[in-house]
């Protein structure tokens, strides 16, 4: 599973929960994950481009064990350089997660990918009323068209009864 495990919060009615897995997104082939459905103009290039991904996110970097899928768009959003703005759901698939949800959003720059952060704000499910960070760091396979990230993701939640 994907190293999960929820604590005690020093925030009165909250969770603390720790997660640990691998994003997968590969840009070229058959298995896109992640396909432009925007592409920019000759006078902007890049610019605006924008991108529909459905990753899928591992327990390991061996694709062993699937925990769930990253759907979501990005949006090259810098006129300067290389950088999106992404905004994803994060969507559980083990049988303990099933249903649950972490909704992130965040700034990439593929070229600076050392420091990845991005915001959780919000999650159902398991997660619910969800808020944390998501910290990631590129790991390489020596082939372009394949990103694997390393994701450490720390947050909050307030699990809530559903009503009847």
């Amino acid at each position: 599973m994907a190293s999960a495990t929820a604590t005690a919060s020093p925030i009165p009615g909250k969770e603390e929960f720790k997660l640990h897995m691998y994003w997968n997104d590969i840009s070229q082939g058959t298995e896109k994950t992640t396909v432009p459905v925007i592409s920019p103009s000759a006078e902007y290039p890049n610019f605006g481009e924008t991108r529909v991904m459905d990753v899928p996110v591992y327990d390991k970097m061996t694709k062993d064990k699937i925990i769930g899928r990253a759907q979501g768009v990005s949006l090259q959003a810098d006129l300067k350089q290389k950088a999106f703005l992404l905004s994803f759901n994060i969507e559980f698939e083990t049988p303990d997660l099933k249903g649950s949800t972490l909704q992130v959003m965040g700034r990439w720059t593929p070229e600076m990918s050392s420091k990845i952060e991005w915001s959780i704000v919000g999650g159902t499910g398991n997660y619910t009323l969800a808020k944390g960070i998501v910290y990631g760091r590129m790991r390489s396979t020596g082939d372009d068209s394949i990103t694997w990230i390393e994701l450490d993701i720390l947050g909050y939640c307030a699990p809530l009864q559903k009503p009847n």
